[in-house]
């Protein structure tokens, strides 16, 4: 399966690039496997399918689909055959991301150089330094570092942002004492003129 396809974080949701020279078939397993096993991976965000160039009939589109209709929740599918550029200068953060299918709990730490995804919660005091993005489908309650290297272009998103302290690049923030963290909420952090600012998704 991860021989088939790669995450790659964009603005505002996630690209699964589809390696050239993939077959149909190769795409349709390794679709039908991901959905099966992670159903609630792409929950609340944008999903965009990259056929790198890989030309499909009307059938197979309607039967991929079909596949891609197996994982919850997802906000809006996009097919697009194109390569997705990212601003990133970095070229260590436009690199494949690492997934992390677990709950990092009290005392772990998650250490990368590009993109970092996570299946799960980041609990108090746990920590995730990565040199792109950082992507939680959980609730991000412990410490994260985007952009480690250095790269303004980097974000942190999660479906509940309420980190102990989070950075970016060099830039500092945490969340508010009166944060309500009762309840999901889909956000994402980045750097506009040099201050970190939150948003929805």
């Amino acid at each position: 399966m991860a021989s088939v396809f790669s995450f790659q974080a964009v603005s505002d949701g996630i690209v699964m690039n589809f390696r050239e020279g993939s077959t149909f078939g190769n795409i349709k397993k390794a679709v039908g496997l991901h959905a099966a096993e992670a159903s609630d991976f792409f929950t609340g965000v944008n999903l965009y399918l990259n056929l790198s160039g890989l030309e499909l009939a009307f059938e197979q589109l309607e039967e991929l689909m079909n596949l891609v209709k197996n994982y919850n929740q997802v906000n809006k599918i996009y097919f697009t055959a194109k390569k997705i550029e990212t601003e990133e200068k970095n070229k260590e953060s436009t690199s494949e991301a690492v997934i992390i299918n677990r709950t990092l709990r009290s005392g772990q730490r998650v250490k990368h150089q590009a993109n970092v995804v996570i299946v799960g919660d980041v609990n108090p005091g746990a920590e995730v330094i990565a040199g792109g993005d950082i992507i939680v489908f959980g609730r991000l309650r412990g410490v994260v570092h985007a952009g480690a290297g250095g790269s303004k272009e980097a974000q942190v998103a999660a479906l509940m942002l309420d980190p102990t302290q989070l950075r970016i690049a060099s830039l500092i923030a945490r969340s508010p004492d009166d944060s309500d963290s009762s309840k999901l909420q889909a956000e994402r952090a980045f750097i506009e003129e040099d201050q970190i600012i939150v948003e929805k998704i």
